[in-house]
Parts: structure tokens; sequence; C-alpha cells
């Protein structure tokens, strides 16, 4: 994990700043603010590890060159956007009473994020027309997942969900005189997106389930069953575990990485992050079938190959 490894000096000095920014909000939102941001802090043990939210613009050093301040200031921005954009998902998911200093302590995040990524971009920039577009996308995609299966029907608004995180990208590249680069790399980002979305889904397809919630595996479920209606936990732990929807759903982000490693930008970190998340489901669903291998080869075989060293 090398585009973890090589940056976490940067990554401590983005947290530092956003805790200290943070820490400057009117009681009791900067304990609060604070407290929600710990929950994503790289370096601590049971946080959230959103890592491409604040090391993508240290990904792209080689493509991008900027002062190092530039680097932090941007991620620091991406960090409060990110906080934002969590709370809303929290609005959105949540069926039960919420907390109501969210939507301040949300508005609190926005106005950091704006502050930051106005100190470089007049109102006039071609930023801020790639800041509507994103914004945009992920208004399209939270409202309509449901209704327009994009896991099924339009892979790459899976990826939607999103876009606010490339406005760093976006950001570096107007910095540096590159918007050319903007689409190709935009692109390059919706397909990593689309796998980390999809690791995501691995992991919560359970709290998904109960919840209602849009996943990309019970899509991927759901139109292998060819039922319409509900998927009982039976089928899904059948697709699962019995006939190997696993493998196929590890399948589609392996071609992401085929897709990324042909476009003509090298951005060896993020491919490298990308190829992370392709082995960690391709591994999962060789393992789910060499369990299923097992079994088959008879309940004996089974338990002493779990039970022997």
């Amino acid at each position: 994990m090398q585009w973890y490894k090589d940056f976490e000096n940067e990554i401590a000095q983005v947290f530092i700043e956003s805790q200290r920014i943070i820490a400057t909000f009117p009681p009791p939102l900067n304990h609060k603010g604070l407290s929600y941001l710990s929950a994503f802090d790289a370096h601590q043990e049971e946080s959230s590890k959103n890592y491409i939210c604040y090391l993508l613009p240290f990904w792209l050093k080689e493509l991008i060159p900027l002062k190092e301040e530039d680097y932090v200031k941007l991620s620091v921005g991406n960090v409060f956007a990110m906080l934002y954009f969590f709370i809303q998902d929290d609005i959105m998911d949540s069926k039960s009473t919420l907390d109501r200093d969210q939507i301040p302590l949300a508005n609190l995040l926005h106005m950091q994020f704006l502050e930051i990524y106005r100190s470089y971009f007049p109102s006039n920039s071609l930023f801020w027309a790639h800041f509507n577009q994103y914004i945009i996308e992920w208004a399209v995609s939270v409202s309509n997942e449901h209704q327009q299966d994009y896991f099924q029907t339009n892979l790459i608004m899976t990826a939607r969900k999103a876009s606010p995180l490339k406005l760093s990208s976006t950001g570096a590249l107007v910095l540096s005189g590159q918007s050319d680069l903007i689409p190709i790399l935009s692109d390059f980002i919706d397909h990593v997106l689309i796998t980390l979305q999809m690791a995501d889904d691995w992991i919560d397809w359970q709290d998904d389930w109960e919840d209602g919630s849009y996943n990309g595996l019970l899509s991927m479920i759901q139109a292998e069953n060819g039922r319409e209606g509900d998927l009982s936990l039976d089928h899904i732990k059948n697709a699962i575990f019995i006939r190997g929807v696993m493998k196929r759903y590890a399948e589609i982000a392996s071609a992401n990485h085929t897709y990324i490693q042909q476009l003509t930008l090298s951005i060896p970190y993020l491919a490298s992050f990308h190829e992370t998340l392709v082995e960690h489901l391709i591994k999962d669903a060789n393992l789910i079938e060499e369990d299923k291998l097992l079994q088959e080869k008879g309940g004996l075989y089974y338990w002493l190959s779990n039970n022997t060293m």
C-alpha cells in the first residue's frame, strides 16, 4: 500500500489543519465537528478509511506540478466537501431521529470548502462550471439510483454519487493550466469510483438489504434471478455462496482496471489504489469458490480443511 505509506506525513498535515479549522466553529458544533472528523481520520484505528477523498491531490503530483502547500489546501478543502456530503447521505438514509446539529454543521463545513477554493478560483474561473456539473451529477445519481437501477442500465452513474470528490483533481488541473486533461482524468477517476462503490456494496450488502438501500451487488443478483419483487435473504446467500455471483461481480471490477490501464494518463498511485480494490474483490470471490469446492467434497473433508494446521 505505497499509495498510503508514501503520504502518511501529508495525511497528518491535512487532518491537523482540518482539526484546527473545525475547532474555531461555535460550540457545540466545534466539538461535534471534531468528533465527526475523527470518524474518517486515517490515523484512527476504528475510522472509515476514505483514502481517495484526502489522498487524491497527492496521488496526482507526477501529473500536476503545484506547490506542496497547494496539495495540502486542496486536500483539506476536499475533506470539508467529503464531510458535507456524508452528512447529506446520513440525512437521506436515516430512518430515525437525527441530531439537529448535523444540518448547521454541514453548512459550516460547506462554507469552509468554499472559502478554501474561492481563494484559488475567482468567480469567472472554469472551475466553477465543473463544480456545478459535479453537484448536478451527485444530485441526479442519489435521487434516481433506485428507479433507474444504474448498476444494470448505466454503470458510470454509480460513480456519480461521489462526483464532488473530483473537485480537488479538477481544481489542480485548472491551477496548473492543464484544463484540457479534465475529461480524461474525470473518466479515469469515475472508473476507480465504480470499483470503490462495488467494494462498499460487497461489504454493506446485508445492511443495504435490511434498510432497502440501493446496492450494486443486490442489483446484479436480482437481474440474474430474473424475478420481480424483493429478494429474500436465502436468494441472496444462494447467489453469493452457491451460484458464484461474486466471481462475475469481481470480473466487472477487473475490466475496469483493464480500461484505466489503456488510458493515456500515467497516475501510478491512483492505479495502484484501484488495483488494491480489485484484488480484494477477486480474493473474496476466490475464497467463496474454494469454500464451495471443499463443501462439495464432503463434510469430513471440509471440517478437516478448516480445523487442521
